[in-house]
């Protein structure tokens, strides 16, 4: 059973649950590693104020749809790793500060809202930690980097999950990192057992950064493209249904899904993303139209992903900027597909053959709408323009088989 998105109740009562179990979990462990009672007070002020730091920004990105995924319906997992953190940050200090295995904590708070709002969290409990230990200022700066680099690297997973090469570097400078701290805390004398727990904190770390990337992609990617291979199928209930009812605009939606699905894998795009914004684009608006609903509630009916329901926003609110390079692939690719078939169904009209070279239109269409200015506040970038006209330049036979259809 899909597990349900989370109403604003639900996730008011998940935050104050982060300040009722978190502070007291702090401030009574200071109590039992000797902190004194103004001490105590101090950290309480501190960590409540770092909290609520987290809460705006966990609550300011959600309002503004930059946490990663579906992490805005989905408080619960961000909560949950932050106490396990508090509790892990708490018992830590017990350890030896080469045995902390804590950068994969960075990346799991980073992944389950996003990397801004997961490193103040993580900033916040390390600096817990490192109090409680009485460390020095260096092991902090050790495992905050270290965490940055690791929430960092895997911000956005790829959707082929080609982790190998991140995985890599995060445990490179890891490895680095731990091996200098012990080289240096020897003070000259090396021994063997000096190296024991940093190896094992290197082999913890790696094992749970596994785990939490293979949790990571099951619970949320693998839902998420999930998603997509249902509304993404021809035989969707919600296209299918224009094949007879409405031709032309069914014909414009299988078309603009081709070429915005196919710019979007030649310029490492969101696939998924861009193929789904090509067949709703336009079908989204005429569905609004009929039953009187708003594209939110239309998108919500149909169990659309978050990132399609805000490709299918830009593409259709005139108040809101192209943004997403998916977007912009989407916008193109309509703009070349409408000139070409009203052409073709004029030319049909008048029975006369034109002869154009829709080659020649198509890169006419793309520098017209670049010239335009309406895509000046996108993410795409020179290359992606260069990527474009190179695209719809090639696409000849597909020019061909319009013509034809």
């Amino acid at each position: 059973m899909k597990k349900k998105e989370e109403a604003v109740w639900q996730k008011v009562l998940l935050i104050v649950l982060m300040f009722l179990l978190s502070v007291p979990a702090v401030a009574a462990s200071a109590y039992l590693y000797g902190k004194s009672f103004r001490d105590i007070f101090i950290l309480i002020i501190v960590v409540t104020a770092c909290l609520g730091a987290v809460v705006f920004s966990l609550v300011q990105s959600d309002i503004s749809e930059t946490l990663h995924y579906d992490n805005g319906g989905h408080y619960f997992r961000f909560v949950c790793v932050y106490l396990f953190g508090t509790a892990l940050c708490c018992i830590l200090p017990i350890v030896p500060d080469s045995g902390w295995a804590v950068p994969v904590l960075a990346l799991a708070l980073a992944l389950f809202s996003n990397t801004v709002t997961g490193m103040l969290a993580y900033s916040g409990l390390i600096s817990v930690c490192v109090y409680f230990a009485s460390a020095d200022i260096l092991i902090f700066m050790i495992y905050f980097l270290a965490g940055g680099i690791f929430a960092v690297l895997f911000e956005k997973l790829d959707d082929e999950y080609k982790t190998g090469i991140p995985m890599f570097i995060a445990m490179s400078v890891y490895i680095a990192a731990m091996a200098a701290k012990a080289v240096f805390q020897s003070r000259g004398i090396m021994t063997v057992e000096i190296f024991v727990l940093p190896v094992v904190n290197i082999f913890v770390t790696f094992m749970l950064l596994l785990i939490v990337l293979r949790f990571y992609c099951t619970a949320v990617v693998d839902k998420e493209k999930g998603k997509y291979l249902a509304i993404n199928d021809q035989e969707f209930r919600l296209l299918a249904k224009y094949k007879d009812k409405d031709k032309q605009l069914y014909y414009n939606a299988i078309h603009t899904a081709y070429f915005a699905e196919k710019t979007a894998r030649m310029l490492h795009m969101d696939v998924d993303l861009a193929k789904n914004g090509g067949y709703y684009h336009r079908i989204i608006v005429d569905e609004c139209n009929k039953h009187g609903k708003t594209l939110e509630e239309i998108c919500k009916k149909y169990k659309f992903p978050q990132e399609a329901v805000q490709l299918l926003q830009e593409y259709n609110y005139k108040n809101r900027p192209l943004k997403m390079r998916e977007t912009v692939a989407v916008y193109l690719a309509d703009s070349v597909v409408s000139s070409i078939m009203y052409l073709i169904s004029k030319d049909r009209q008048e029975g006369s053959d034109s002869n154009i070279d829709y080659s020649e239109l198509a890169i006419a269409v793309i520098k017209r709408k670049l010239d335009s200015g309406m895509l000046n506040d996108s993410d795409i970038s020179l290359s992606d323009m260069a990527g474009f006209e190179k695209i719809y330049m090639g696409e000849k036979l597909y020019y061909d088989f319009l013509r034809r259809e």
